[in-house]
């Protein structure tokens, strides 16, 4: 026992055990700081920032060490150059422990279990309600998803002026959920956005019908055609195939190649190009042959996006925006490309990627997020108009007319 108590009081040892000790604090106090900075702004912790943080800890408990040690001794006596070799060789240890820190901390903020919504609590306010029930009421006024297509008429004539009831209690996200819900189940609607206010009221709605059919995966100078033929052996729906006409004296004559989408009984639908699509005779018979298989990304990725609820939208950030500087991880929508001002054009970038004035983000997300951050770039622009200087600007959106929007959509896509 006595030979544990010599050690352990030996000034080596304690000295070893003071630097690991003060090395471990700044070690935990960096990564701690740099795990919420991370999470709270979406940027990275400062790397000039980092000994300032770790070395300061360690220099405040240095310090206040001291200045007990002396009042308590009432002794100002000088300090030894052990003592200075070991505060100094603290300091070294502690520095390259805080790196290690922040290097931890910031890839523990970067990490998808440790999002800011998922840390932040439910702060989402009671729906306040007069009666037994909350009554919401549809606004007369009912707008069209960008993006969607436009539900009918008759079916915005039912829903607008509508009331529904719904029990006391919810959170405003659940009764948001809960009307999106009702209106989804009860009509013809496929996307639903909307705005309500805390006591109920919907100050905003807008709803899409859900996109069906091949239109919309069908790639540019190209057609979707129903043939009467006899489906190759293995083929499936993807599948590249050679079409063949047959002609009644038994003929064959090769149309071209064409991507086989679907097929019942007799009777396929293919894709293929426009100029293979007028060679086509609706009332021969034709012969497919199956082929490689080609990959189509742009054809997966719209298909991806018609079985969701998100959808794709283009932003053009101008100068004065609240977004510039910010970073891409801070919005509520995923940027999946940014096209600079010099018309460079960066994929999968990182979550710390600040954007610049004159980006176009093109960005995939919910209706409502894509409206509100639309919206955020209207109202910047409308208050910098106010101060005369208006030449600083172009429209925020890229979309003027129908053609442009479907000609940039197909260019996104493919």
């Amino acid at each position: 026992m006595s030979l544990v108590s010599t050690v352990a009081t030996h000034p080596l040892v304690e000295g070893l055990v003071s630097i690991v000790a003060l090395s471990l604090l700044a070690f935990v106090v960096t990564a701690i700081v740099t795990f919420v900075f991370r999470v709270r702004t979406g940027d990275e912790f400062p790397e000039g920032a980092t000994l300032i943080v770790g070395l300061g800890v360690v220099a405040v408990y240095l310090n206040t060490r001291l200045a007990l040690v002396q009042f308590i001794s009432n002794r100002g006596e000088m300090v030894s150059t052990g003592e200075a070799l070991l505060n100094i060789s603290v300091f070294v240890v502690a520095g390259f422990a805080s790196y290690v820190g922040r290097s931890l901390g910031d890839s523990a903020g970067t990490s998808d279990r440790f999002t800011w919504k998922r840390l932040q609590p439910d702060l989402s306010p009671i729906v306040r309600a007069s009666g037994r029930f909350i009554t919401v009421s549809i606004p007369e006024s009912i707008e069209d998803i960008e993006g969607y297509d436009p539900v009918d008429t008759e079916t915005k004539r039912v829903i607008a002026g509508k009331t529904m009831d719904f029990p006391k209690g919810l959170t405003l996200e659940e009764l948001h959920s809960q009307v999106a819900a009702r209106l989804k189940e009860e009509h013809d609607v496929g996307y639903v956005d909307v705005d309500i206010d805390p006591d109920g009221t919907v100050t905003y709605l807008a709803v899409g019908k859900r996109t069906v059919g091949l239109g919309q995966t069908i790639p540019p100078n190209s057609a979707g055609v129903a043939v009467s033929a006899d489906p190759p052996f293995s083929a499936s729906p993807g599948d590249t195939v050679q079409l063949w006409r047959v002609d009644n004296d038994g003929a064959e004559t090769r149309l071209g190649t064409a991507e086989l989408r679907a097929s019942v009984g007799s009777v396929a639908t293919l894709v293929l190009d426009e100029a293979t699509a007028t060679e086509i005779d609706p009332t021969a018979n034709h012969r497919l042959m199956t082929l490689s298989a080609n990959s189509h990304p742009e054809r997966e990725f719209a298909a991806m996006l018609r079985r969701e609820d998100e959808t794709m939208s283009i932003i053009q950030i101008q100068p004065g925006s609240p977004l510039v500087g910010q970073a891409i991880g801070r919005l509520d929508v995923t940027v999946i490309a940014v096209r600079s001002a010099n018309g460079e054009i960066g994929t999968i970038l990182e979550q710390d990627h600040h954007i610049q004035a004159g980006d176009d983000l093109y960005a995939l997300g919910h209706p409502e997020a894509l409206r509100k951050l639309e919206v955020l770039e209207q109202v910047q622009l409308t208050d910098l108009e106010a101060d005369d200087s208006p030449q600083m600007f172009e429209p925020t959106r890229l979309q003027d007319t129908k053609e442009e929007d479907e000609q940039t959509r197909e260019q996104t896509l493919k």
